[in-house]
């Protein structure tokens, strides 16, 4: 496979990191192609349990290179918490990892603005990480950014540097106290971000060079379709575009090259923040969903909104982006949940368009029409075999794959690398 691609259908948190940690294994390199430290891939593999938010899934194997593409928005100092947590895990990165000279640097600055206009809007906030993405595509667009190739002159990079914390000081008028942690977090990232000057490259080129000699990429998507700025339920989505299309452009490489799509999948729907959530559970149910498969944010703690799953979205979502087949994780969170819906449909409100499929704010008046299945009552955790799943195991996931109209070819029914059924 010269290159392919891994994206989540729904709002995120669908289980990818597992998914590319075992496509990694046939590949040569994983590249991160969008967002940025307001992701996080948790990944259970020869006794390590990691969270990471920046560097691509597949560094985990020791013989993999890690890229991470210009459309990603890098924070430096996160990184290299990042890169030190995989040492101390005895798994050495930084001689693995080309990052594109091109991509954006998260100012601290950022996150002060972020936090700032979250507070403000109240009610109405979108429910960010916090972690400055926003305010860093903002500048991005703005043409005011700040990027990693602009370190490898450090003395023209400290005065952008020095006029974004400035200018941040003013726009918020922040005491004497806070302008000072600020500029202390500024010095920093003024440091961490030099340093990465080493492992900046043109990866267009790495790429190109690699597929050249018959090698093979594994582009890794963050967060869902479901938060694509353009095809997500706008405006509670995420800054950076993470449909399967955006790999190309922030990797370099032409659509010709990819071979396959893979689209993700949990057995049920969750999301973090605020926007709307057609088959959103929020009574004992929803509660026990989200103990059960631990529906808390890997990067932020945040407990997930948990739900039925969502045909209607799932199928819209494979869609767009070309899906050739899909894997569904978490299906053992559902073991002993004597029924379980899945909505088909919706009913729609009568001012609303049909050929007009609408993700935004109106997609909370949509009420959603479900099919009744039966549960299975036995534990399914750990199983690596499809015919070994309870029979009504077996008929949820395919139904769920007739209504996506995409094959499902992996089956996850547990946290640990092993824990994976593969249907040919």
């Amino acid at each position: 496979m010269p290159a392919t691609i891994i994206i989540g259908l729904q709002w995120g948190d669908e289980g990818k990191g597992k998914m590319v940690d075992h496509l990694a294994e046939t590949v040569d390199a994983v590249a991160r192609f969008s967002g940025g430290a307001n992701a996080g891939h948790t990944i259970e593999a020869d006794g390590h349990r990691i969270a990471l938010h920046q560097l691509p899934s597949g560094l985990i194997r020791p013989d993999k290179l890690g890229i991470i593409g210009s459309s990603c928005v890098l924070d430096p100092i996160a990184l290299s918490e990042e890169m030190e947590l995989m040492e101390k895990e005895g798994i050495s990165v930084a001689d693995r990892l080309t990052i594109s000279g091109k991509v954006h640097l998260v100012h601290p600055a950022g996150r002060y603005i972020e936090n700032s206009e979250e507070t403000r809007l109240g009610k109405s906030a979108v429910g960010t990480t916090g972690r400055g993405i926003g305010p860093t595509y903002v500048r991005k667009f703005m043409r005011k950014g700040i990027r990693l190739e602009d370190a490898a002159v450090p003395e023209v990079f400290l005065e952008r540097s020095a006029a974004i914390t400035d200018e941040c000081i003013e726009q918020l008028g922040l005491s004497a106290e806070l302008a000072g942690s600020l500029r202390e977090e500024v010095e920093i990232f003024n440091r961490e971000s030099i340093r990465l000057v080493d492992r900046a490259m043109d990866v267009s080129m790495v790429i190109a060079r690699i597929l050249a000699s018959e090698g093979s990429i594994l582009a890794e998507g963050a967060q869902g379709s479901l938060l694509d700025p353009d095809h997500g339920t706008y405006p509670f989505v995420t800054c950076s575009s993470c449909v399967a299309a955006a790999a190309c452009v922030s990797l370099g490489i032409g659509p010709v090259l990819i071979d396959e799509v893979v689209g993700v999948m949990k057995a049920y729907s969750t999301r973090v923040g605020n926007g709307p959530f057609p088959t959103e559970l929020t009574g004992s149910l929803g509660d026990r969903i989200r103990e059960q498969g631990n529906e808390y944010g890997a990067t932020t703690g945040r407990p997930r909104r948990c739900g039925w799953f969502d045909a209607v979205l799932a199928n819209y979502t494979a869609r767009i982006n070309g899906s050739t087949w899909t894997a569904i994780t978490l299906l053992d969170v559902l073991s002993g949940i004597p029924e379980l819906k899945v909505c088909m449909k919706y009913e729609l409100d009568p001012e609303i368009d049909l050929s007009l499929f609408e993700t935004g704010v109106r997609l909370g008046k949509h009420i959603p029409i479900y099919e009744t299945l039966p549960g299975w009552e036995e534990d399914i955790k750990g199983e690596r075999e499809w015919d070994a799943l309870p029979e009504n195991a077996r008929n949820y996931v395919l139904f769920i794959e007739k209504l996506t109209g995409v094959p499902i070819r992996a089956i996850s029914t547990g946290p640990a690398r092993e824990d994976l059924i593969w249907r040919t």
